[in-house]
């Protein structure tokens, strides 16, 4: 009778754990508050930031006395868009008149699966911030290290921060997942970090128990890192010529020694890119060409966009194309989102830098 019992006890026992793993990958965020001035009908919602295509996590309507209760899911820690907006109150006026009398804010917001709530004395404070000395949320462990974060760097500058304030503030916190976001953003683009900085972050992020994909994604991306690290060798990549001859990004670097190389990825379809050209015209035409040299290098997959790109904009230097096994090479190794993008390139065939501009390029050139 009690080995029955005892095992009638261990089924149960084995059900109630199964039954709190299955509420804990349940858990939900709840974002709530009471804030004044804050009318009833006003729709608040929270939009994905790191994801535009994900669409709205979730929607309530203000009640009565300016309360709000918004519940949802995410999968991991997330950074937010709280947007607040009153156009379901305005109805067909708002577009009578010019949408005169609208109001929409917008407050980023690192959400995880917690219970957080906004304090804030009137509508009208409410931020385009994560927090200001008159609104702050509170309950959540990864807001709270966003905020930090970003009173360090600026809310400006954290989707590209300084390194140098990134790893002070990743040597404080080790494992957090807002470290772990950033050092991400660092990431993205080669040739903008010294293999001491991808080093440095390698030792210092240890791990990211909230969100451990992720961190995978850091792992995999501080190892191709050090591949593009400045004073690095070009990555090779593999181009054409508008004649059709195969050739090797590493073989066109080694063929321009002796010169500062400019290179220029860019797309018929990317109006910055196409716009930039003039700048680049009047760099090559005001430099000596002994010392400094253009290369195109283009992004595209439609090579009549690419010729009649080419012919429109009449540019004077070399011009390339990826391959499609090049154009699969250039945003996994790079780890660059899209162009334009620039290289430099100095006269022993090291990438000096990936500047942001052909402002940049000619600081650089002329210190």
């Amino acid at each position: 009778m009690k080995k029955h019992l005892s095992f009638i006890s261990l089924v149960c026992c084995l059900v109630f754990f199964a039954s709190c793993k299955e509420e804990a990958e349940r858990q939900t965020f709840c974002i709530h508050g009471t804030i004044p001035g804050l009318t009833a009908g006003v729709e608040i919602g929270l939009l994905n930031a790191e994801d535009p295509n994900a669409g709205e996590i979730a929607k309530a309507t203000v009640q009565e006395d300016g309360k709000f209760w918004l519940e949802g899911t995410v999968e991991h820690p997330t950074l937010c868009t709280l947007t607040t907006n009153n156009l379901a109150l305005l109805g067909d006026e708002a577009e009578a008149s010019d949408y005169e009398g609208v109001k929409w804010t917008y407050t980023p917001v690192f959400v995880d699966n917690s219970d957080m709530e906004i304090q804030v004395p009137s509508y009208d404070l409410v931020p385009d911030a994560p927090e200001s000395a008159n609104f702050h949320i509170v309950g959540s462990p990864a807001h709270q290290d966003y905020c930090e974060f970003v009173s360090l760097c600026g809310n400006v500058e954290f989707e590209r921060p300084r390194t140098d304030v990134a790893l002070q503030f990743f040597a404080a916190h080790p494992t957090s997942v807002v470290s772990v976001y950033a050092a991400n953003k660092l990431l993205t683009n080669a040739y903008n970090l010294t293999a001491e900085q991808v080093r440095q972050m390698q030792q210092t992020l240890t791990g990211c128990p909230a969100d451990t994909a992720r961190f995978n994604r850091f792992t995999e991306r501080a190892r191709l890192a050090e591949k593009t690290t400045v004073g690095s060798p070009i990555v090779d990549l593999d181009l054409v010529t508008p004649d059709g001859t195969r050739c090797q990004l590493a073989d066109i670097v080694k063929s321009h020694a002796g010169k500062h190389l400019l290179i220029d990825f860019w797309a018929s379809w990317c109006g910055i890119c196409r716009a930039s050209t003039p700048a680049i015209k009047t760099l090559y035409g005001t430099l000596d060409h002994a010392q400094f040299e253009v290369i195109s290098v283009s992004c595209d997959e439609d090579d009549a966009a690419w010729r009649k790109a080419m012919q429109d904009d009449q540019m004077p230097w070399a011009q390339y194309c990826l391959t499609p096994d090049g154009y699969k090479a250039f945003f996994a190794n790079y780890q660059t989102i899209g162009v334009p993008y620039y290289l430099l390139v100095n006269p022993e065939g090291k990438v000096i830098a990936n500047p942001s501009g052909i402002d940049e390029v000619e600081r650089l050139l002329n210190p």
